[in-house]
């Protein structure tokens, strides 16, 4: 890895039982909770601005991308374990099923993306992004899920993936440089 990578869970979303869990919007709280990001300076180096493909992590994106003049590229590989094929599930049962999806990685439950193919996914985008540019400090917004998987992934730590995405709240964020995790996710 040549590049410096900072990763951004998006910001808290607005549940609606009548819109596909990918094409959630951010909540008010969100709304405010990436704007407070684009004020922080954490973000102040940044070359270049990646997100999902899901509207939520755009949405926390854009105020960081306003403030500094960049371009937001969207990446559907850095999309969320895809869920769709669900439809809406309570807030009991869809923690459930991310447990049961973050620990057994091979495995679907309400016919979601097994993690073992997001991860994959998901690797294979950072790589091709880290390959496209040469020392750019580069912020990714995404997803919990995904975040943690590929986290857990370069810190040898794939049987504690669910505990970590517990900890990991709206908005949390972490770096990678030199292919080195010096910030994580879960601090």
């Amino acid at each position: 890895m040549n590049n410096t990578f900072y990763f951004l869970r998006h910001g808290e979303p607005k549940q609606d039982e009548f819109t596909p869990i990918s094409r959630w919007m951010l909540s008010e709280k969100g709304k405010q909770q990436a704007e407070e990001l684009a004020k922080s300076g954490i973000f102040d180096s940044v070359d270049i601005v990646i997100s999902s493909n899901e509207e939520k992590s755009y949405q926390t994106a854009k105020p960081i991308a306003v403030k500094y003049d960049k371009e937001i590229m969207r990446i559907e590989e850095l999309n969320e374990l895809d869920r769709g094929a669900s439809g809406f599930l309570e807030k009991d049962e869809y923690d459930r099923t991310v447990e049961f999806a973050l620990n057994n990685l091979t495995k679907s439950r309400h016919r979601w993306e097994t993690a073992e193919h997001a991860l994959k996914r998901f690797t294979e985008a950072i790589e091709s992004i880290d390959s496209e540019h040469e020392g750019k400090k580069i912020l990714i917004v995404t997803h919990g899920c995904v975040m943690n998987l590929y986290f857990a992934k370069l810190l040898s730590k794939l049987d504690v993936i669910y505990e970590r995405w517990i900890k990991t709240s709206f908005c949390s964020w972490a770096i990678i440089k030199n292919g080195k995790v010096v910030k994580d996710i879960v601090e």
